[in-house]
C-alpha cells in the first residue's frame, strides 16, 4: 500500500467536514492527515486528506466521495 494524497474542493457548510470523514469511518479506510481551509471563495474550503491504500481502494475512495453533494472537485496529488 502507498500513500495517496486527495485534494478536495468542497461546499463551505456545516456538516460537509462530517460527511466526508464519515465516508472513511464507514468504509474503515484510514486518514493519517487531514487537513482544512478556507478558499478565496468564501463559499468554498480545500480539504487535504493523507491516505494508504492499494489503487484499487483509491479508485473506490474517489467514486464515493464523488458521490457527496458537498464535493464539488477531486484531485489525487
Amino acid at each position: 500500500m502507498k500513500k495517496h494524497i486527495i485534494s478536495i474542493l468542497l461546499e463551505n457548510e456545516s456538516g460537509a467536514l462530517s460527511r466526508v470523514a464519515g465516508l472513511f469511518s464507514a468504509r474503515a479506510y484510514n486518514i493519517e492527515s487531514l487537513s482544512v481551509a478556507p478558499t478565496d471563495d468564501e463559499t468554498l474550503s480545500r480539504m487535504t486528506i493523507v491516505t494508504s491504500g492499494t489503487d484499487e481502494i483509491i479508485v473506490q475512495i474517489h467514486k464515493q466521495l464523488n458521490k457527496l453533494v458537498d464535493v464539488i472537485k477531486l484531485v489525487d496529488l
